[in-house]
């Protein structure tokens, strides 16, 4: 049975699999997809088509990459899993990671990445943060490497769509299946196309994570923020979206300063030599004294004076950099909700409160596949879906632009009540949560703001605080 289009002010799309984000998660789950089904077609939805995102385009054009070989698998999981408290981490989802990584390694030297190596041509190994052990690989040349991931997925038959991002995940009745997603063209997009109604089979988020929604952040540019906000709207379950990696940079350089380094008083001398271990602040582990007394210290504009043993005295700030959080996927990159997966950033289970460095490449890259050839298997066996509701055309508000007056004081009250151990009751933080909470239930209220709001709520609370949940239910984006 054929399905009627829409009758909207947008352009339709059907497709097979709709992929929403062009990063490494995004990228591999296109590939994966269409390696999987080439016959099927495979949508990668991409805001730019330059390089954006904590993947493709962070500041030290390098990636690092947790490599366990199949005998290290036993130590990396324990290592992991210690690491993930007082989150949740589920020891299968660890295991897939410790299973797939020679897979993952292998894929990135098929792609003629630039590996670090030793002189004798071998790769080169690295301890991660929050480890010892010499398991990681690291390599250099982003943009080439987006280029790379990008040549393989246009080779495949990937179709590449730039210039639009998500603002809704169509479902075919609340709380029901994902049958595609509402695009939005950014400023600067294709003319004439303010949206997209996108009918789809199975989509995959490659969303990023909650970084763009603090005013200190050294995520990479061009995220949204907007993930946990349609992860939620679409009824999946979210975990630990109330961690974060933060790391203390320079506040006019952004260079990074591990606390470590800092002239501490002799009593805290052994919780300094424990921070040199870890770049990224830490939720748990007895250093993280250490971020709780700077950030107490903190001045105006989130200013912390501090001196360096070897420096002298600097002016720091605590910069978002990363989430740990998101939909809680199986270990096949499915989620809670039907026809919807998730990788990359906007997806959880596979480390909780903290994470080894390189953790988070290595999950985008095995749970990228994973929820790719999921995706592309559902797709295929899965009948005609019914066109989604997309309702009305995208109002002024809705076009790119964004209510760019919520998102400055979102990000300064996320930079005021998000930080660790800023979350303790106050006038203040009640009537900012009551707020957000406003925002991310008004149904009047433009789709960008409610997302921006349910996102911020996920960060401040976590997802399953009472607000987030009433601001989702039967608000479907």
């Amino acid at each position: 049975m054929r399905h009627a289009r829409p009758k909207t002010a947008d352009q339709n799309l059907d497709t097979g699999v709709l992929v929403l984000g062009a990063g490494l998660a995004g990228l591999r789950a296109a590939i994966a997809a269409k390696e999987a089904a080439p016959t099927l077609r495979v949508t990668l939805v991409s805001p730019r088509a330059r390089p954006a995102g904590s993947s493709f385009a962070n500041r030290n054009n390098a990636l690092g990459l947790q490599a366990p070989t199949p005998e290290q698998a036993d130590a990396f999981v324990a290592e992991a899993l210690a690491l993930a408290a007082p989150g949740l981490a589920r020891p299968p989802l660890v295991r897939t990671l410790a299973e797939d990584a020679p897979a993952c390694l292998e894929f990135l030297l098929g792609l003629g990445l630039g590996f670090r190596r030793e002189p004798d041509g071998s790769l080169r190994l690295f301890p991660g943060c929050f480890s010892t052990v010499p398991r990681a690989v690291v390599f250099d040349g982003l943009a080439q490497a987006h280029a790379a991931f990008l040549h393989r997925a246009r080779a495949l038959g990937v179709e590449v769509v730039h210039g639009f991002e998500a603002l809704g995940l169509a479902q075919q009745e609340p709380g029901g299946r994902i049958a595609g997603a509402r695009l939005c063209a950014l400023r600067g997009g294709p003319q004439g196309r303010p949206g997209l109604a996108v009918r789809a089979r199975a989509v995959v988020a490659a969303l990023g994570g909650p970084a763009p929604l603090f005013a200190r952040r050294i995520c990479g540019p061009g995220g949204s923020g907007l993930g946990y906000g349609l992860l939620a709207g679409a009824g999946a379950r979210l975990v630990n979206t109330a961690f974060l990696q933060w790391f203390w940079v320079e506040a006019a350089s952004l260079a990074f300063v591990n606390p470590g380094e800092l002239a501490w008083p002799e009593n805290l001398a052994p919780l300094a030599r424990a921070r040199l271990r870890h770049c990224p602040t830490a939720f748990g582990l007895p250093d993280a004294a250490l971020d709780l007394a700077l950030i107490a210290r903190q001045g105006p504009w989130g200013v912390v004076r501090a001196e360096h043993r070897e420096r002298g005295p600097l002016k720091l700030v605590l910069a978002a950099h990363a989430g740990n959080g998101g939909a809680l996927i199986d270990i096949q990159g499915r989620t809670s909700v039907a026809g919807l997966q998730a990788c990359g950033e906007c997806a959880s289970g596979m480390h909780g409160a903290n994470r080894l460095g390189g953790a988070m490449v290595l999950a985008a890259l095995v749970y990228g596949a994973r929820a790719g050839r999921a995706a592309a298997e559902e797709a295929a066996g899965c009948a005609d879906v019914p066109w989604p509701d997309m309702h009305a055309e995208p109002g002024p508000e809705e076009t790119g632009s964004g209510p760019e007056g919520l998102l400055r004081r979102l990000r300064h009250g996320l930079q005021r009540f998000a930080l660790p151990g800023t979350n303790t009751d106050s006038p203040a933080r009640r009537a900012f949560l009551a707020r957000l909470t406003a925002i991310a239930a008004d149904a009047e209220t433009g789709r960008r703001e409610r997302l921006l709001a349910r996102s911020a709520l996920a960060v401040l609370e976590g997802p399953e605080t009472g607000a987030l949940a009433r601001a989702s239910g039967g608000q479907r984006a």
